[in-house]
């Protein structure tokens, strides 16, 4: 496997990206974590310690990576889907994956723009991912309906 593959474990189409898109934030994230210190009335130091179950941000960005329109097209329509991913390393590691929506899911610019637009056209991206657990998700829909916990 030369390159990164985007797959949605909804229905399997995937998407390829050049190997050379680097994970920016991969040494930005730790597992641990710590409270903010407190200290006893005696002075003592109190700090309480956690382990992150999931959470990881997956930014994948590249200034001289091209990637072609109809590619964003298709990641446009995932992104409106917000689909569960496998994001496949090319050194064989593998994430369970989400859009990072609550930011932006992916920002593309035109290497040079012209129209009208083609499907060969090239762009630069930045993809923001966060890598997630199956066990540990919870997802709300917000288009369902919800309702007071009052019967009338």
């Amino acid at each position: 496997m030369s390159q990164w593959t985007l797959t949605r474990l909804d229905n399997g189409n995937h998407i390829e990206f050049p190997e050379d898109l680097q994970w920016i934030d991969e040494f930005d994230w730790a597992e641990t974590v710590y409270t903010q210190p407190v200290y006893t009335l005696s002075g003592s130091l109190l700090l309480q310690s956690g382990k992150k179950k999931a959470g990881r941000p997956i930014t994948l960005s590249g200034e001289w990576v091209w990637v072609k329109r109809y590619c964003l097209l298709d990641l446009l329509d995932w992104l409106n889907d917000a689909p569960l991913m496998q994001l496949s390393h090319y050194d064989g590691r593998t994430f369970t994956v989400l859009f990072r929506l609550y930011e932006q899911g992916f920002n593309a610019q035109a290497v040079q723009y012209t129209t009208p637009e083609k499907d060969s056209d090239r762009y630069t991206i930045t993809l923001n991912l966060i890598e997630v657990k199956d066990s540990n998700l919870t997802l709300n829909p917000t288009n369902e309906e919800t309702t007071g916990g009052d019967d009338e």
